[in-house]
């Protein structure tokens, strides 16, 4: 093989990867449509035990959007499930979860919404309780 041949089929290989590469690139780098979540607590200082619960919506596009909700407590310095805090979205897309926390003391709760559509970002909103 002599030099121009080499440097015609290295340059070929080069385009077709960078065609391969340009090809594959736009569904792996699409990005998610954003998404929040909205947060209502009948209670921010619930007695230990007592239940309260957490209801709102998953939005995106300020449009309700299906979603499966989750509800985590920050304990030992990470965010761990509360047991059967997870409920999927109604009919009308509002969600409504019931908790019962039993350690007093100011409490973190991030609430987590993850729409139906894989399209759409996860969201989350992180709300305070005090648990007397």
């Amino acid at each position: 093989m002599n030099t121009t041949s080499g440097r015609v089929a290295a340059l070929i290989g080069a385009i077709a990867a960078t065609a391969t590469m340009t090809a594959t690139a736009p569904a792996e780098a699409a990005t998610l449509t954003p998404s929040r979540i909205t947060v209502h607590a009948t209670d921010t200082t619930p007695a230990s035990g007592q239940l309260f619960r957490l209801q709102g919506q998953v939005l995106s596009s300020d449009e309700s959007v299906p979603a499966t909700v989750r509800v985590k407590a920050f304990r030992n310095g990470a965010w761990v499930q509360l047991q059967g805090a997870v409920v999927k979205t109604n009919s009308d897309n509002r969600y409504d979860v019931g908790i019962r926390l039993q350690m007093k003391g100011e409490r973190l709760l991030r609430v987590i919404g993850d729409p139906v559509d894989p399209d759409i970002r996860t969201a989350h909103k992180t709300i305070t309780v005090t648990v007397h």
